[in-house]
């Protein structure tokens, strides 16, 4: 597309923003809009000379004058903002739109989706294709801890990419990721989440069923073996699929595990013969089979595994994905938690790392999924590494009928008649009174959130600290 000024509309979000100062870094000249914009953002766009406007404003036609407008899928019809620019007839696209326009192009995509795990691998695959000299372009939907930025534009033919199952636009309501062109696709895992716009797991499938429906005859299709629903899924393409995992039947698997409180040594099998292990310094069977996934692209590519080797223990993950925020004089770990199957696997992790500790779970369910009762049950077993667990009130909860509202109150009796010290609070500040009157030196403090939830994990930080 032949243009050059661009404007994003909720140019605050973590893709939008990084993917606005990829383009402004390129040469294009970008402006953004958005309720509010928050650190680090903020700075980010600031620094690389994105001029921000705060506020959905009809004015603000007329003081910025694009040649293209991005709408990100927060935004609605009703934006006065957007219905601002309709009037004016200027041309406006989705954001995975953009993406295709002017990131993938011509490029072999690299497609990292599912359910849970997107962020972590999508940045582990970037990161390691650049560190073997591929140099991808890439997208992430996060912040890399070992990349300079979540959003890079190379010369390379490959690109990299999140793939998100959310849906597109207002005005386009598939999935993101169906307009990512996949050659190569990771699909890690297959749940029932967005509870928004998904009616149910089929509905789920149903996306991930065209996905997969885009991959060419000379693609490939990288499936969990484990998950049953992947597996059905992948059987749908048409090109070969290598399957990856724990169990028996995986073509590439985790073989023999070590783990001491510095990190995990791992065996990695092909069809059951050993090619040699690997460290990591991550937490969990859930990112050992991220990076197995990851391996799988390198490998496909042509990158010998005795490279690979060295670059697996330099790799820390994505910020806020069991993110070590302090370790005395007692460690507090902040984690993007909110579907069971998450909460689930951080605090297995956890608890395998740290055996002998005190683990306080400290969980707000802000999700459009986790703070309705879709999973109330299930959140029951989630919990079960946890000594301590607080639970906040749904956030927004006012928004939702109390049929439809999860209920922190009868998570903790739940919890309470399994032994479990757990209880149920309004606010994120009486959780942080709580904690930090009870807490003991040693104890583990996991936060769990796919939000700020009034910034516990900072103020937790600042008391600690001084």
């Amino acid at each position: 597309m032949n243009v050059k000024k661009i404007h994003f509309v909720g140019v605050g979000g973590v893709g939008m923003g990084t993917f606005a100062v990829a383009l402004a870094n390129s040469g294009y000249e970008i402006t953004g809009t958005d309720l509010k914009l928050y650190e680090p953002m903020k700075s980010v766009l600031a620094k690389n000379k994105v001029r921000v406007i705060e506020g959905y404003l009809p004015s603000t036609t007329e003081e910025v004058s694009p040649e293209l407008v991005v709408i990100g899928n927060v935004t609605r019809r009703d934006n006065p903002e957007v219905k601002a620019w309709i009037e004016k007839g200027i041309k406006f696209i989705s954001f995975p739109e953009a993406v295709r326009t002017f990131l993938i192009q011509d490029k072999k995509s690299i497609v990292c989706a599912g359910t849970h795990g997107k962020t972590t691998t999508t940045s582990w695959v970037s990161f390691l294709l650049k560190s073997l000299g591929k140099d991808p372009s890439y997208l992430i939907g996060g912040v890399p801890r070992d990349l300079d930025s979540g959003c890079a534009l190379t010369a390379s033919d490959l690109f990299v990419v999140e793939g998100d199952e959310y849906d597109s636009a207002f005005f386009d309501k598939g999935a993101k990721f169906l307009h990512y062109a996949p050659h190569f696709l990771i699909l890690s895992s297959i749940e029932f989440d967005h509870a928004d716009i998904y009616k149910d797991l089929d509905h789920v499938k149903s996306s991930f069923e065209k996905l997969v429906a885009l991959l060419p005859g000379d693609g490939l299709c990288i499936a969990r073996f484990d998950d049953p629903v992947v597996m059905q899924v992948a059987s749908g393409a048409l090109c070969p699929v290598q399957t990856f995992g724990l169990g028996a039947g995986a073509m590439w698997r985790i073989g023999k595990v070590n783990e001491s409180e510095k990190g995990i040594e791992f065996e990695v099998l092909y069809r059951n013969r050993s090619i040699g292990t690997f460290k990591t310094p991550m937490f969990g069977d859930h990112n050992l089979v991220n990076l197995l996934s990851g391996m799988i692209v390198a490998v496909n590519l042509g990158l010998p595994m005795d490279k690979v080797r060295n670059v697996v223990e330099k790799f820390h993950g994505a910020k806020r994905r069991q993110e070590i925020l302090l370790e005395n004089p007692i460690l507090l770990v902040d984690d993007f938690a909110h579907h069971p199957t998450e909460v689930l696997a951080t605090l297995t992790a956890i608890r395998r790392r740290y055996a002998n500790r005190k683990i306080w779970a400290l969980f707000e369910p802000r999700s459009a999924t986790a703070r309705r009762s879709v999973h109330q049950e299930d959140y029951v077993k989630a919990f079960d590494s946890a000594d301590v667990v607080c639970i906040c009130a749904p956030f927004r909860s006012s928004e939702l009928s109390e049929e439809q509202r999860f209920s922190s109150e009868l998570l903790a009796k739940q919890l309470e008649s399994q032994g479990k010290t757990a209880q149920h609070f309004n606010s994120a500040s009486e959780i942080l009174n709580e904690t930090l009157a009870k807490i003991q030196e040693n104890d583990v403090v996991v936060v769990m959130s796919n939000g700020e939830f009034d910034k516990i994990q900072e103020k937790i930080v600042a008391h600690f600290r001084g």
